[in-house]
């Protein structure tokens, strides 16, 4: 394996890490450490962290260390804003491709994400959740909008993991919501799936004071 790929391994890796919150918002972490965990080596793993630096996910005080950054609401907000209006435009075109086939898959995904909810299994569902978000942007082929927004919303991505963790806010919510979708992917009715998929995006919004009262600790902003 070459040294490249052990980087992007170690930068994926530990990017999961940051997002699944097992490397916890605030918390300093070493390379040593790193190096443990993942059982890679420190080149690869210090030019990963180079990179998650430049994407603000880490930072460094000089004397003192490495540190996961908190998540900056900011941030997420902009991303969240970012992916509604390219996602409507997208989830339209979806409808106008989705066939029989791809209708059966977008099924299996969303009856994976049932059971994980039934097995109360937050990593599973969440890994659904986005599943079936990615799934309809390769059905638009539209893959690599997928891929840049997956590059930049890692903020949102955290938020929207604190989201599955969080008491009072249940699962069956996101879950109906995405139901809401196919049914209307299948009916071929796009202004219903703009409409829609607005209102999954606008989820953040309502649900954000819940969320970072939960975790205040985790979270800081812009303005801060």
């Amino acid at each position: 394996m070459t040294l490249n790929s052990l980087q992007f391994q170690a930068f994926k890796a530990i990017r999961k890490k940051i997002i699944y919150c097992d490397l916890e918002p605030g918390k300093k972490i070493s390379e040593k450490n790193l190096e443990e965990m993942l059982k890679i080596g420190r080149t690869p793993i210090r030019e990963s962290l180079i990179q998650l630096r430049q994407q603000e996910l880490v930072y460094t005080i000089p004397q003192s260390g490495t540190y996961v950054s908190k998540i900056d609401l900011k941030a997420a907000e902009n991303a969240r804003f970012t992916r509604e209006h390219l996602e409507r435009q997208i989830m339209v075109e979806c409808c106008a491709k989705l066939d029989k086939q791809t209708s059966i898959i977008l099924q299996t995904v969303l009856e994976e994400q049932e059971k994980a909810a039934a097995a109360k299994n937050e990593r599973d569902f969440f890994a659904a959740d986005n599943l079936f978000h990615e799934i309809c942007f390769e059905i638009a082929d539209r893959r690599e909008i997928w891929t840049w927004l997956d590059d930049h919303n890692t903020h949102l991505e955290r938020f929207r993991w604190l989201r599955v963790l969080t008491n009072g806010l249940p699962w069956e919510t996101i879950l109906e919501q995405h139901y809401n979708i196919f049914h209307a992917l299948l009916a071929k009715s796009p202004e219903e799936v703009n409409f829609l998929t607005a209102f999954h995006s606008h989820m953040m919004l309502y649900e954000k004071e819940t969320v970072v009262g939960r975790f205040p600790e985790y979270f800081t902003t812009t303005e801060e």
